[in-house]
């Protein structure tokens, strides 16, 4: 892929745009019905006294630090509409509760729906990462 380009459709709102900062978006899987399976979620990502959230009411959304970069923890969470209460989701094999991401690149979330039937009351999701998906160079 060349790198040498200054943004890129991502299967969002509009155009990533690189460079000054960590950049992050969320991804819902057309595997298994995500978007039909996990109507109500949410992701936090945070480094230090910097948070910030995308959620299921602006799933395009993107998130750019000011400048920084490295690891980041991130919190995964869906609504359980039984108890209306938030859970975490947990990592599908290979991934964390942390992404990381450069200053002059764009990481993203990525939810899953475990099943189209799942049991009562379980967690029906799993998320993976994407450290820098894409980069800019020449930064």
């Amino acid at each position: 892929m060349d790198q040498t380009n200054t943004s890129y459709n991502a299967n969002s709102s509009g155009q990533i745009q690189l460079g000054g900062g960590a950049q992050f978006w969320v991804y819902i899987s057309p595997q298994n019905e995500t978007a039909k399976m996990i109507t109500k979620w949410r992701v936090t990502f945070s480094q230090g006294n910097w948070s910030e959230m995308i959620t299921s009411d602006n799933p395009t959304q993107q998130i750019r630090t000011n400048g920084l970069s490295g690891i980041f923890d991130i919190k995964v969470e869906t609504l359980n509409g039984s108890t209306g209460t938030w859970r975490a989701i947990p990592p599908q094999e290979g991934s964390k509760n942390q992404i990381g991401c450069n200053s002059n690149c764009a990481s993203m979330v990525g939810i899953v729906a475990d099943s189209t039937h799942p049991a009562p009351g379980a967690i029906n999701a799993v998320f993976w990462t994407t450290w820098d998906a894409f980069c800019k160079s020449g930064i």
